[in-house]
């Protein structure tokens, strides 16, 4: 009894930052069938993909709120990517990659990037600093990326800036079965 008790309590803990002890965002965990991805909150606000993959409407982010997108191999979901942004305005991308911080800052403690090595944590500064200097002359197709310093259990978890076409930018958050 005590270990259940202690294992809800570090499952509710784990859900109040979106990791999952199975792994996984927030009710959806990997391996769940496109079935059980639907079944999570309201089934209408769902929408397939003609890969097969799943979309879903917003869910509360950082303050704000991102779309879901449910990545499948055969029937079973092995990531979750929350875009928190996705446009041409620079500003409100870069205010998505300062919450998309505070995520994974809070989730997994240390980040790194890779433009920053891998020598030693990036501080939010050094993080925010990367983007001021990086973002605004990627390419399309160019990418951003920050991630853990230590990937949570069972887990990876990281997130991108992706230049699309013109001055189009997404600014996402992975969870992703390891």
């Amino acid at each position: 009894m005590r270990k259940h008790l202690a294992a809800l309590a570090l499952g509710a803990a784990l859900l109040g930052h979106g990791l999952v002890q199975a792994g996984g965002y927030e009710g959806w965990r990997f391996g769940m069938t496109h079935e059980q991805v639907k079944a999570v909150g309201d089934p209408a606000r769902y929408y397939g993909f003609r890969n097969g993959d799943l979309g879903a409407g917003k869910v509360p982010f950082e303050g704000s709120e991102a779309l879901l997108s449910f990545y499948f191999t055969g029937d079973h979901m092995q990531r979750v990517m929350l875009i928190a942004y996705g446009g041409d305005d620079l500003k409100q991308a870069r205010e998505a990659w300062r919450k998309v911080l505070a995520h994974l800052t809070r989730v997994c403690g240390a980040v790194e990037s890779p433009s920053l090595g891998k020598e030693s944590a990036a501080t939010p500064e050094m993080v925010m600093a990367a983007w001021d200097n990086e973002v605004a002359l990627m390419s399309p197709g160019q990418r951003h990326q920050l991630g853990c310093k230590t990937m949570p259990e069972g887990a990876q978890l990281w997130a991108s800036a992706t230049r699309g076409a013109g001055t189009m930018v997404m600014v996402a958050v992975n969870y992703a079965e390891r």
